[in-house]
């Protein structure tokens, strides 16, 4: 093709050789057109030829005719033909009525406004301006469909049938885009107004709404849906994601309105859905008072800073212009990554917050003493926990150490040294729990109210002490452990996708909702209150994994038919060891609204400080007994009825 075998520079000179010949056929063709024979110019008549080549060069160069990637060429291109070739006729009149008889021993007498004798038509130049139109302008419309449109079809390359959802702007940019593409075969275009189809945009036809899908589907192998609505509102979009999720179709996305106007991606960029979007939801409004109470002008320290929810709250709290962000974790790793990723946030939008990294274990009492004491920390977020259930069931004596002793020594500390505001980030295990990881993070909630009790029981002055804010919420999408990577690593394997129990259900948020929540919700305040994150209804992981497969263009294989081997298979593997089948929020049903319409308060008993301390002298005693026997006595601990106090 010569957009292969030519260089800029020679594909400039080829267009201008053309245009100089269709210039000169133009003005032949409207001569022939007048005087309806075959017209042959004499020798005074060649200098009109003459004339119309020479003017028309400089005039297409000062339209950028040449500067024009042919293939690429919009309306804008169009009316510049329209406005160029119109001139050049017009300076050609011009020209040979004033100039040329000065410089030629003829007699030129061209329209009657000029002579009384007439060289030839008055017609002529509006002949000359239609062919010319005709002319410049048809032949790149074909040079355009003729390099837009691939010569042959690749050979090691699988064809791939696409319908393009969405005849806005998005599907025709994304129509343009796709259409060299010579491995894709774009059938049409699908959208939800009806009274689009059968009409063609951007030369594909409109099928119809959602419902041809199927009747498409049954004719054509391996269908690809292209979603093209950047802008569609997630409700929207998660209803038409349910709808496909049955079609046997694979389904890509255009990158996000925000993205695209950024420059992070482009609109040939597609996407596999992000299964996420099915379990998202539109996140309300934040109250900034709430988000900005704790960490405005204020020493903020996220323990647990490299990990999954604790990296989000500092990438959240950071905007929100703390004068101090401390950031402490045990991975150096971990903490090397946030720490960057921050600095270089800072240093772009020449952010004056200081953020200095803490390497260490929050069960090192001394580095919490001195980290606290030397920043003088008002708030603490206190995200740093072990949380990965199947781990802590094998390791229950690192879980005790760093869960429950770990907590015990920062809130210890908390309160030695004033800080105005701690946060315990909590989970729903933590509820009438099963796991070691569930019974000790229930305990750690036990041990801030207990410790919250006691101070308020020694501290005279109402409102001087710490406040304590426990904020409990479910599965977070995308963190560590997470179901999700999973099951889509298990389908990138060809399956097949395990799962512990048919009717299993989870309850997910995004990370970075759960994060903005928690903020929120620490700022609320009160008597060491529970915040329960209102975490929509759960979710059926069964459900969830057919989602993940219909949705990667893959079918789920059938129980019914044995001999057929395509699809990916769903195993049910039983529940492991300390798993539940559905999870809780709450331990007492009761729980009332806040000034927040995601975050309730749970109506829960406290534990008085000498059950805690009772708690905590039994484990620290039976750390050395066997792992069964300290299990044991971790789910008695975490599952006794609370005293009234």
């Amino acid at each position: 093709m010569v957009k292969a075998e030519l260089n800029r520079k020679s594909k400039s000179a080829l267009m201008i050789v053309t245009d100089i010949f269709l210039v000169t056929l133009s003005l032949w063709l409207a001569f022939t057109l007048r005087f309806g024979m075959w017209f042959w110019p004499n020798n005074d008549q060649i200098w009109l030829f003459v004339t119309a080549p020479i003017l028309a060069i400089p005039v297409f160069t000062k339209f950028d005719f040449y500067n024009t990637v042919v293939r690429f060429m919009g309306h804008k291109a169009m009316v510049e033909i329209f406005q160029a070739t119109g001139l050049l006729v017009l300076l050609w009149v011009l020209t040979i009525a004033t100039f040329l008889p000065f410089y030629l021993d003829i007699k030129v007498t061209f329209p009657r406004f000029i002579s009384n004798e007439i060289a030839f038509p008055r017609s002529i130049p509006i002949l000359f301006w239609i062919t010319l139109l005709l002319n410049v302008g048809g032949s790149r419309q074909i040079a355009k469909l003729i390099l837009l449109t691939p010569k042959t079809k690749p050979t090691n390359k699988p064809i791939r049938n696409v319908i393009i959802y969405g005849g806005g702007m998005g599907g025709i940019e994304l129509a343009t885009s796709l259409v060299h593409q010579s491995d894709v075969n774009i059938l049409g275009i699908i959208d939800d107004d009806k009274s689009l189809e059968g009409h063609f945009i951007q030369d594909h036809k409109v099928l119809g709404d959602r419902e041809a899908i199927e009747r498409i589907c049954a004719k054509v192998n391996q269908l690809e849906i292209l979603l093209a609505m950047p802008s569609m509102i997630l409700k929207q979009r998660k209803e038409l994601l349910k709808f496909l999720e049955d079609k046997n179709v694979s389904v890509r996305s255009m990158p996000s309105l925000n993205d695209l106007a950024s420059g992070k991606a482009k609109i040939s960029d597609l996407q596999a859905v992000d299964i996420t979007e099915l379990l998202g939801r539109e996140e309300v409004e934040p109250n900034k008072k709430l988000l900005t109470a704790c960490i405005t002008n204020q020493k903020v320290l996220v323990t647990g800073s490299g990990g999954s929810i604790g990296s989000e709250l500092c990438r959240q709290i950071l905007p929100l212009s703390p004068s101090h962000l401390v950031l402490l974790d045990h991975s150096e790793l971990s903490l090397y990554s946030i720490n960057q990723e921050l600095s270089n946030r800072c240093a772009k939008k020449n952010s004056q917050v200081t953020i200095t990294p803490v390497l260490g274990s929050i069960t090192n009492k001394d580095l919490i003493d001195e980290t606290i004491s030397k920043f003088k920390i008002d708030t603490i977020y206190h995200a740093a926990a072990y949380k990965h259930v199947t781990l802590l069931e094998h390791n229950i004596k690192e879980g005790v150490i760093n869960n429950i002793f770990g907590t015990f020594t920062v809130i210890k500390a908390a309160i030695q040294f004033k800080v105005k505001n701690f946060i315990l980030v909590s989970t729903d295990k933590a509820v009438r729990p099963t796991s070691v990881m569930g019974a000790t993070k229930r305990i750690t909630e036990l041990i801030a109210q207990g410790f919250s009790k006691k101070q308020d029981a020694e501290n005279k002055e109402q409102g001087k002490g710490t406040s304590f804010a426990i904020v409990r919420f479910g599965n977070v999408l995308g963190s560590s452990g997470s179901v999700i990577p999973l099951f889509q690593k298990q389908i990138a394997d060809g399956g097949p996708i395990t799962i512990t129990h048919p009717e299993a259900t989870r309850y997910f948020m995004t990370i970075s909702e759960a994060s903005q929540l928690v903020i929120q919700a620490g700022s609320i305040g009160g008597n060491c209150n529970v915040f329960i994150l209102n975490m929509g209804n759960p979710v059926s992981i069964l459900s969830l994994a057919k989602q993940m497969i219909f949705l990667s263009g893959n079918k789920l294989k059938s129980t019914e038919s044995p001999k057929d081997e395509s699809g990916i298979e769903i195993k049910f593997i039983g529940l492991q060891h300390a798993e539940k089948i559905h999870e809780e929020l709450f331990i007492d049903e009761n729980s009332s609204p806040t000034e927040h319409p995601m975050i309730m308060k749970a109506q829960e008993d406290y534990c008085s400080w000498k059950e805690v301390e009772e708690i905590l002298g039994a484990l620290k005693t039976q750390s050395s007994s066997e792992k069964d026997d300290l299990r044991q006595l971790l789910l008695e601990f975490s599952t006794k009825k609370n005293k009234s106090n």
